[in-house]
């Protein structure tokens, strides 16, 4: 289990380090977002469960939404506009068949919200989902620009199965 980390993070680490023209806090949502892949198919390998890939089309609408909670201060499956992430998912181009999400705020590590969600039976439910393949993660961290909101981490997890 500890070596499976290991090269996990090793992995995550060599992406981060050979990707031209990142940013120190593109650097770390990529270290983030990467961390908590390997937690969740760490957890789903343990029920003896595929582990979930990443599309960017998830990504994008995970990315979106963990953001925009941050800067309009809300957490939530919804906007505050009440727009959805199935409504995000699909003007990103999904084609889904079934979705779910995943949401948090305030957790500063990858590992401590896998661990949270995991205590959670609907949230434990959708990382264990044998019908999802495909998966966006979102991170945000805000900075000190505008109004500071309540928490400083920022988590989205969406889990997609795509139409046949």
């Amino acid at each position: 289990m500890r070596s499976d980390r290991l090269i996990a993070g090793l992995a995550a680490a060599a992406l981060v380090v050979f990707t031209p023209g990142l940013s120190h806090a593109d650097t770390e949502t990529a270290r983030q977002i990467h961390t908590l892949l390997r937690e969740v198919n760490m957890q789903r390998a343990l029920k003896g469960v595929g582990p979930l890939k990443l599309d960017k089309r998830l990504g994008a609408a995970a990315r979106k939404h963990a953001r925009h909670m941050a800067k309009r201060d809300f957490l939530d499956h919804r906007s505050p506009s009440g727009r959805g992430f199935q409504d995000q998912v699909s003007s990103e181009g999904y084609p889904w068949r079934a979705i779910a999400e995943n949401i948090g705020a305030g957790l500063s590590s990858p590992e401590s919200t896998v661990d949270a969600w995991m205590t959670s039976p609907s949230h434990r439910d959708n990382m264990l989902n044998r019908d999802f393949n495909d998966a966006g993660i979102g991170y945000f961290r805000p900075t000190g620009e505008g109004k500071r909101p309540r928490y400083t981490h920022y988590w989205v997890i969406l889990f997609g199965a795509q139409a046949r």
